[in-house]
């Protein structure tokens, strides 16, 4: 059974205890009520360790799934098929552009150019030119046994400089000793289309405000009156773009055991076409694992998956060109043709057509590990792993006019290969029944190799350009740990951890970074005045402290984007920066009436200290990033009986972030600015009064001198506030699950609605708000005349980004059931319902990627789907 696990003790610590004390270590503690499952372990080091356990979602990307935790923001760069996803636990750590936490799969560090994309060049509000697509499709979610997000101070520095964005760590399926082959097939198939569409104004709407502007400003109408009454509805650009989309997956595996084996080997394809036309996904992924115990004491785990997955995509500003595309021209010609001679702009149908992102990416993890149980109490083991990444990406695009003899081919080759070696030794025992010790010494070392080359070519009528680039970067980390735990009679334990990374990220003297972490745990539940106590059934206090480092990332992570010269000004530039993250955390875990109600509350405090290097070596202190939070997960059990069986799980967290420093303003955009006492993605701009008499936009602190106002603090676009619920719910052979989310506290800049709101825009089509626009018989509106423009960074174009999602919903039955074997239907959506005043596709789009200081942009980016299938299971 697949598991979610919000975990707050340090596993690497702990599993090795579970393996070499079995007369000390109670191994399990199984209530099983179907998909709602409590496991209970216990081990020296961290004495009891609840979680709750239940089946991932079939569809829903596993990214998306982990908003179930407290703390976790999970926010696509796009609706389309296969994008990236931006995870930032307990809030942003760090300025980089491509911040992304440390995904760990079976126990080593992978996907490490996760989100990785071009480097921005311009100064103004866009998306993230992302180079390939999510490397979470290498993982069905049907071939993952368990994910665990590990976000505290002293779990993190494990990870030392690898680990300051949090670590997200899956660990794939394998079978059971002894176990009969189990063959299982899941598989789905439905559809998608757009979750919500923009209210625009139709032909005659359009052309009786392009006229309005004119008359405003004194230019001539582009409309007769004749031309306006024979405008109708016009064409409507997001009927023609986009479409009902079909999706399907199916997924074979075969798991078992003997009494020295366990395997699994899975299979899967997926298939999905988009919602805007001329889009695509096609995924086909293998695993096999096997574990094998070559004698009493040495055992070999060899694990190893591969993928090809392959998306055609529309060029990024199709959405913003569909949206602002003129009703007035059609998208066809008389004679079927698509029509490529639009007076105001090109013709989104043609773009989505002709115009495309072929992205292919080729993928293999494989890991063999050894592990030597050496007397009673020392176990060693040696693992070798290989990572190889082969994207190719060709692009086709228009660049002058609407020629088609004007065009752009681009081919693009990255490869990336990385190997990854560990050594350990592993010791753990107990003393006079009250003394347990632990301890855990490994050394890692990680060679990355990438090579990239690209050629585009440019045609103009006959002339035609090629130009060729080709680059080649090795990288290499190594690391050094000690992990040691002292618990006595089963009630105070103490962690510590030493890691020292050797990163070949900075310069000499740049390289090196120690990162120390501690715990200590004070089992009270074990206390005898709580003992046999009828409300409290466990309780642990827990401390902690730990430092990360970002030297270890080798993609992006180093990179943030420096503005100079204030909002709205200044230029763009790259620039690497080093930091250094100390984090400090305390909190709770308590099990009340039996564990039927599970209380888990944590408080952090976290410090980043920054330093830029520039290329001569010279390193300038660039500030301090504070951030501080609280997280509360509940999750209760209310029904256990024969018949019922219900489980619920509520996460809410609250995040602050700021930025203290001497920096003229952190920033890559002409929107957002970050000062010293400023919130990280701080929205900087003119906050909008409404139109002036005249109907011209009016500002705060505009006088007669200085008509356009100060600029002030808008807001963050980083959330304040996340929610997390999650409900499972059974009836006899009928099943419920259900998960919803929420974020709130933060704004969102829109920049469709830049264009679509704007009075003053020409050409472009306008949304509904237009219609409520200044006119001397309207002067109680929000909105200035046709004409009057609103400058792009001001208060009018934000809105509040707070809402509640239902990510997923599925309903099941089971037809059959005989011992392990058992069939089911289901039926299921995604993103069935957002409830938001936000006037845009999604409020919960990061078209900037995993940059926190863009947090809250949406740049025109593939719409959002909502999805509804049927699927089958089967186990036999």
């Amino acid at each position: 059974m697949t598991r979610l696990l919000p975990l707050s003790s340090l596993l690497l610590l702990c599993l090795p205890a579970l393996a070499q004390q079995p007369d000390t270590t109670r191994l399990r503690e199984v209530v099983v009520l179907d998909s709602v499952r409590w496991v209970t372990h216990s081990c020296p080091i961290a004495q009891t360790l609840y979680t709750y356990e239940k089946p991932l979602s079939p569809f829903v990307p596993l990214q998306e799934q982990l908003r179930q935790v407290a703390g976790v923001q999970a926010s696509p760069y796009s609706g389309a098929p296969g994008a990236q996803v931006a995870v930032r636990l307990r809030g942003a750590a760090s300025l980089a552009r491509n911040a992304q936490p440390l995904y760990v799969v079976d126990g080593v560090p992978v996907y490490q150019n996760m989100g990785e994309s071009a480097l921005q060049t311009t100064y103004g509000v866009q998306q993230a030119q992302v180079y390939g697509l999510n490397q979470l499709l290498n993982l069905p979610n049907e071939d993952v046994e368990s994910v665990t997000v590990l976000r505290g101070a002293f779990e993190t520095a494990a990870y030392g400089a690898q680990g300051q964005n949090g670590v997200i760590s899956i660990t794939t399926k394998l079978g059971r000793l002894n176990q009969t082959p189990q063959v299982r097939y899941s598989g789905y198939g439905g559809v998608q289309q757009v979750r919500r569409r923009y209210d625009l104004l139709n032909a005659r709407q359009y052309a009786e405000f392009q006229n309005e502007a004119a008359r405003n400003i004194g230019y001539q109408e582009p409309f007769s009156a004749a031309e306006v009454a024979a405008l109708g509805e016009g064409t409507d650009w997001q009927r023609e773009v986009l479409r009902v989309a079909a999706l399907q997956e199916h997924h074979l595996s075969v798991a078992g055991g003997r009494p020295a084996t366990r395997y699994y080997v899975g299979a899967d394809h997926l298939r999905q076409n988009g919602i805007v036309e001329n889009s695509q996904l096609r995924r086909y992924a293998l695993r096999a694992n096997v574990q094998q115990q070559l004698t009493t004491r040495l055992t070999l785990d060899a694990r190893a998956g591969a993928s090809q997955t392959e998306a055609r995509l529309p060029p990024e500003g199709l959405a913003l060109n569909m949206l602002t595309a003129a009703p007035v021209f059609p998208a066809r010609l008389p004679n079927g043709e698509l029509n490529d001679d639009l007076q105001f702009g090109f013709n989104p149908l043609s773009q989505a057509l002709r115009q495309t992102r072929e992205p292919r990416q080729r993928q293999l993890l494989a890991r063999l590990e050894l592990r030597q149980q050496i007397g009673q109490h020392l176990t060693a083991s040696l693992l070798g792993h290989a990572e190889w990444n082969h994207l190719r990406r060709t692009s086709l695009s228009r660049i002058g006019g609407s020629s088609p003899t004007s065009e752009r081919r681009q081919l693009e080759d990255r490869q990336r290969r990385q190997l990854s070696y560990r050594a350990a030794l592993s010791y753990g025992r107990t003393l006079a029944g009250r003394h347990a010790f632990t301890a855990h010494l490994q050394a890692y070392r990680q060679d990355v190799q990438q090579h990239d080359s690209s050629q585009t070519r440019t045609t103009s009528g006959s002339t035609q350009v090629i130009e060729n680039s080709r680059s080649q970067n090795e990288y290499q980390l190594l690391t050094a740990s000690l992990q040691a735990g002292y618990t006595y009679a089963g009630r105070y334990a103490l962690q510590a951890s030493l890691r020292h990374d050797g990163s070949s990220a900075f310069g000499t003297e740049e390289r090196q970074q120690w990162s120390p972490g501690a715990q200590l745990t004070w089992h009270a539940g074990k206390e005898a005045f709580l003992q046999d106590n009828s409300i409290v059934s466990q309780l642990d206090i827990r401390a902690g402290m730990g430092r990360t480092a970002n030297t270890g990332n080798f993609y992006g992570q180093n990179l943030f984007v420096l503005v100079l010269g204030g909002s709205g000004g200044g230029g763009v530039r790259a620039t690497p920066i080093r930091e250094v993250t100390n984090q400090q955390d305390a909190g709770l875990r308590a099990g009340l009436w039996h564990d039927k109600l599970l209380v888990e509350a944590s408080a952090y405090q976290r410090r980043t200290a920054l330093t830029t290097v520039s290329l001569f070596g010279r390193t300038d202190d660039a500030g301090t990033l504070r951030a501080r939070g609280l997280e509360l997960s509940l999750t209760g059990t209310w029904l256990s009986g024969s018949r019922w069986q219900a489980g619920t799980t509520l996460a809410l967290a609250t995040q602050q972030s700021r930025y203290d420093g001497d920096q003229q303003g952190w920033g890559s955009n002409n929107v957002q600015l970050t000062v010293d006492g400023d919130p990280l993605a701080n929205f900087r701009g003119l906050r909008y009064l409404g139109p002036d008499a005249t109907g011209q936009a009016r500002y705060a602190g505009s006088t007669p001198a200085s008509p356009e106002g100060t600029y002030e603090n808008l807001g963050s676009g980083l959330p304040a506030r996340l929610l997390g619920f999650t409900q499972h719910l059974r009836y006899q052979r009928l099943s419920l699950q259900l998960q919803a989310d929420g974020a709130f506290g933060h704004q969102v800049y829109n920049l469709n609605n830049r264009y679509l709101d704007d009075p003053g825009g020409f050409y472009d089509n306008g949304s509904h708000r237009l219609l409520s626009r200044w006119t001397p018989a309207n002067p109680n509106t929000d909105v200035p005349a046709a004409g009057a423009g609103v400058r792009a960074g001001s208060s009018y174009f934000l809105q509040s980004g707070n809402h509640v999602r239902l990510s997923s919903l599925l309903v099941s039955y089971e037809l059959w059931k005989q011992a392990a074997r058992s069939l089911s239907v289901w039926v299921g959506g995604q993103n069935l319902l957002v409830l938001t005043n936000y006037r845009g596709f999604d409020p919960g789009m990061s078209s900037a990627g995993a940059d926190a200081n863009q947090a809250g942009l949406d740049a025109g980016a593939y719409p959002t789907a909502r999805t509804v299938l049927v699927g089958v299971r089967g186990e036999f």
